[in-house]
């Protein structure tokens, strides 16, 4: 087993370097907005009260005639303020399903992918929105939270103040700059607590949703989401269709979740499985581009495996009770250990971006003009917020996830369980991540073991296909896939926008994947 001393000195780096897997993306527009007008309030039968605006209706994103959004608060208690997003889907929205997109983290707020991926418009350089043809609202009704709580808009507390310059954190101030979320590192830090904050917010809209937009009545669920989403979008699925049990048995009351579909981008599922393929990847990728030479590819195998390294850390971390502080540091100094000595000598060394490795580690790859778009007082205005927009990635949240230990627990089980259950599943990775590569997630697939597992590890791969080219290659049997898409990095929809549109289709139209040809024979 690895020193007691080296722990302090791995938890140090990973705390400075946790953010990398969701770039932090920050505004120098400052002011202090006012409160906004136009806002409706609602209160939902069990107490939980909604404020909303139709920023649409500004001319904000979607403008898209005769199609609507809605934006604003959920909130829960006096500590629980979400900011959600709502978008109806542009053709038959009475009809077309419901589709939750989550970002990762822990700690990015889901507008990123609402602005740069799968929203209903982009903002250019001069702040202007357009509209996205490659959106999800396409064949989907989409809702964007911005959580866990202190994630983007949604706050704990509001403190009009400044950002302190060395935390990042909000703090008072006589001559404040600004109205910031504000929220306890330890509100939020594991993402089973997560999943119950997101089922309590979603009780809410369902509930409510009739109230303020009568032309969406669907409730065909699917959740998408992204990197840290490996761990959403098991867990919160397992917790909901616990909840849609009681419910269903009268134990509960409420409105039911029909699950159809989870998709799962570039993400982190279960560390023990996909941290031996870092070293691979870096060394054998589809680019013939070396991250490291042969000496650091042998130590990173070498620190998983070594007695008291990556691998035993995680055995330790699983054979202990998470549910105490003991339990919580072994798990952080688990993550700690396998990020920091497996994972991280790439990152370190290599001067390439993790994110693509196709790109320097200094290029900005995906514009953040929207983060100044929504510092502007017309758009606060129009979304029904008072509050300034300061990052993409809130540290505050990210840190309570690092120390309890969160990234080591594995949500692979869950994903099992959601396959026996018949709900479907896809993988989806982009050949250019470092951060969660390809072949980690190829791993999980293969891992998966529920009852049609031999089948799907049977199967071959197939050409993705749009439009007579060849996207990628997908694995398929019945309801589970894991697909490989060509020239992308960890945000697969920013790169292969068609692709991703095309592929959402099919799993939501219950479509061969590879082609769209036909229907899935379960």
């Amino acid at each position: 087993m690895l020193p007691v001393e080296i722990f302090p000195l791995l938890f140090n780096y990973l705390s400075l370097c946790v953010a990398a897997v969701e770039p932090r993306r920050e505004s120098s527009k400052r002011q202090l907005p006012a409160d906004p007008t136009g806002v409706t309030t609602i209160t939902s039968p069990n107490g939980f009260q909604i404020r909303y605006s139709e920023p649409g209706k500004s001319g904000v994103c979607e403008t898209t005639p005769d199609v609507n959004s809605y934006s604003g608060y959920i909130d829960i208690d006096e500590k629980t303020h979400m900011f959600f997003w709502f978008f109806e889907a542009r053709h038959n929205a009475n009809e077309a399903p419901i589709t939750l997109w989550l970002e990762g983290g822990p700690g990015a707020d889901s507008l990123f992918g609402l602005f740069d991926l799968v929203g209903p418009c982009h903002v250019t350089e001069d702040l202007q929105s357009e509209l996205n043809p490659n959106s999800f609202t396409e064949v989907s009704n989409v809702l964007f939270l911005s959580q866990p709580i202190g994630v983007g808009f949604s706050y704990a507390d509001e403190v009009a103040g400044i950002i302190n310059g060395t935390s990042g954190y909000p703090q008072n101030s006589s001559t404040p700059d600004g109205r910031y979320a504000n929220v306890s590192p330890f509100q939020t830090t594991t993402t089973s607590a997560a999943a119950v904050t997101a089922w309590e917010v979603l009780q809410a809209f369902f509930q409510e949703l009739p109230s303020f937009d009568p032309d969406v009545k669907s409730r065909d669920f699917n959740l998408w989401t992204l990197s840290y989403g490996g761990h959403w979008g098991p867990a919160f699925f397992e917790h909901f269709y616990e909840q849609n049990e009681l419910i269903k048995n009268g134990k509960a009351q409420g409105v039911a979740l029909h699950m159809q579909s989870l998709g799962i981008i570039n993400g982190i599922i279960d560390i023990q499985v996909q941290m031996p393929y870092y070293p691979e990847y870096a060394i054998k990728n589809e680019y013939s581009i070396q991250l490291v030479n042969e000496t650091v590819y042998a130590f990173m195998k070498m620190a998983f495996s070594i007695t008291g390294g990556c691998s035993d850390s995680l055995d330790y971390c699983y054979a202990s009770d998470t549910s105490t502080l003991i339990g919580q540091y072994l798990c952080a100094s688990a993550n700690a250990i396998c990020r920091t000595m497996v994972e991280g000598p790439a990152e370190s060394i290599s001067n390439r971006s993790p994110y693509d490795i196709r790109a320097l580690a200094t290029e900005e790859l995906e514009p953040s003009f929207w983060i100044d778009y929504v510092n502007t007082a017309f758009v606060q205005n129009a979304l029904g917020v008072n509050l300034n927009y300061t990052s993409a990635s809130s540290e505050q949240v990210s840190e309570g996830f690092v120390l309890s230990g969160d990234w080591a627990y594995s949500k692979l089980s869950d994903l099992e369980e959601l396959l026996d259950r018949g709900v479907k599943v896809a993988l989806i990775n982009g050949d250019a991540d470092y951060l969660a590569n390809w072949m980690g997630g190829e791993a999980i697939s293969l891992a998966a073991n529920y009852t049609h597992s031999a089948g799907f590890r049977a199967a071959n791969y197939e050409p993705l296909v749009v439009d007579g080219t060849k996207y990628g290659e997908t694995r398929e049997f019945g309801q589970f896939s894991f697909t490989k898409v060509y020239e992308a990095g960890h945000d697969v929809p920013f790169y292969q926008p068609v692709a991703t549109l095309e592929l959402f289709k099919r799993v939501l139209g219950n479509l061969v994947i590879s082609d769209g040809s036909s229907k899935v024979d379960y």
